[in-house]
């Protein structure tokens, strides 16, 4: 059998599986991340178990970073980023170039031929400072992302403030998603899920915390969300409204002026933490890399899943997906490449599927 050698830009959870995919079928990967450190935004979750596993995808991610991390047949350039590129006789001719320091020209550390290419270039988050939310200014308004940082590195939640737990906690979804006033009018698939993931999580570690959520309208995907969902109106307060502006007001707290509409009035409420649930937006530089590439230009921001001959799409690249979803469409866009290159076989069962083991991780309540 030919050696096949496939290039894969976007070392998320995406790239990370196509990599891994590709790799079980014996062919040779160039793996390269912009970023310095390989497993995107998906590598910085916490897991979110309570007294069970709530599939929330963040042990996959940590499989998956393991498996790649140890292949031999998977060559990791990370802080990198594609140099020259064009297509030659016998595949696509390129170069890797490192991009440690931003603004910087790149030097070229490696180079070959791919028989085929994966663009799995994953997301950007929305930035809230567009936002009149007072993040980067308020020191007890954080992102969803923030929070997930915070809960992975204490095993607890705490205010960045004072350090100590707050006692009312405020979810804001839809931050810079279904947008119209900034063009962003897709539903980011995950901040839903995630929040009430997240909130229950922070429930089970101090169940006297109290947290409201507040929404446009709960966006369920997945066969268990209606279940799920069914628990979380038993333990949390949603209110479907979205606040206007945030306030700081004493002791470093945090006011929310809301309506839940005519005829209801205006309701001013004071949290110890907001935590906004920031959207996906499309990658920088996504427009020109997929030029570049000969792909049709993005549509709506986004990659098309509509490919030229030997060139792939694969995970959140192409639009707003959670984690099992990235994970189900770049095993599909590897067995289109291992079709493309000849190799028609089925592929193999992958322990990051999302059908694999549940994580084995529960809470003890703080105090327990």
């Amino acid at each position: 059998m030919v050696d096949h050698r496939v290039l894969v830009i976007g070392a998320g959870i995406g790239g990370l599986t196509a990599a891994r995919t590709l790799a079980l079928f014996g062919v040779e990967v160039d793996l390269v991340e912009r970023r310095t450190a390989i497993g995107g935004h998906a590598a910085q979750l916490a897991c979110k178990a309570t007294d069970r596993c709530v599939k929330c995808g963040a042990c996959l991610v940590q499989e998956a970073l393991a498996a790649v991390t140890s292949h031999p047949r998977i060559t990791i350039h990370a802080g990198s980023r594609l140099g020259n590129f064009r297509r030659g006789s016998q595949g696509f001719e390129f170069t890797i170039d490192r991009a440690e320091a931003p603004g910087s020209g790149g030097s070229p550390h490696a180079a070959g031929t791919a028989h085929a290419v994966v663009l799995a270039a994953g997301f950007d988050v929305f930035d809230p400072q567009a936002k009149a939310y007072g993040h980067g200014t308020f020191p007890n308004v954080v992102t969803l992302l923030e929070l997930e940082r915070g809960l992975r590195a204490q095993g607890r939640l705490i205010r960045p403030s004072d350090g100590e737990p707050p006692r009312r906690v405020a979810f804001i979804q839809c931050v810079g998603s279904r947008d119209a006033r900034i063009g962003h009018l897709w539903c980011s698939r995950f901040c839903c899920a995630s929040a009430l993931r997240a909130a229950r999580r922070i429930k089970a570690l101090r169940p006297e915390t109290e947290i409201t959520v507040f929404y446009i309208d709960i966006q369920s995907f997945g066969r268990d969300f209606e279940s799920f969902y069914g628990r979380c109106r038993q333990e949390l307060r949603l209110v479907r409204a979205i606040p206007g502006e945030a306030f700081e007001v004493e002791d470093r707290g945090v006011r929310l002026n809301y309506t839940e509409g005519p005829p209801h009035p205006v309701v001013e409420e004071v949290f110890d933490l907001v935590v906004l649930s920031t959207g996906m937006q499309p990658p920088a530089g996504l427009d020109a890399l997929a030029e570049r590439l000969g792909l049709a230009p993005p549509a709506g921001g986004f990659a098309s899943g509509a490919a030229v001959e030997g060139i792939f799409t694969a995970g959140a690249v192409r639009g707003p997906m959670g984690i099992a979803d990235s994970v189900a469409d770049a095993r599909d866009a590897a067995a289109r490449v291992l079709a493309f290159l000849g190799r028609n076989r089925a592929l193999p069962g992958d322990p990051s599927a999302p059908a694999g083991s549940p994580c084995r991780h529960r809470v003890v309540p703080q105090g327990a």
